[in-house]
């Protein structure tokens, strides 16, 4: 029996092993977050696929999809402590 689990990386609910990378359970990042080899993809891959998401689903312009998707990335365990998150980026133009 699994216990449901969140990717640790953008929050997808992991309710099966074809959520999971490479469809194996040990492994706590979903299919959208990781290479075919099962490691998770790089910060600015995921930071670009996650801030695009967001101004699709939500409707937002780059610059506040931007901010939305760092606001969201320092509460994943897998991105809180990396560098690009330390401390908020200026508003771009």
């Amino acid at each position: 029996m699994t216990m449901q689990t969140s990717c640790l990386s953008c929050g997808m609910p992991l309710t099966s092993p074809a959520d999971h990378a490479r469809g194996d359970e040990g492994i706590p990042y979903c299919v959208h977050c990781t290479t075919e080899s099962g490691e998770l993809q790089s910060f600015e891959q995921r930071f670009d696929r996650m801030t695009q998401w967001s101004m699709r689903k939500d409707g937002l312009d780059r610059s506040a999809a931007e901010q939305r998707t760092r606001e969201y990335m320092r509460s994943m365990p897998a991105w809180r402590e990396h560098p690009a998150l330390a401390s908020p980026s200026p508003d771009r133009g």
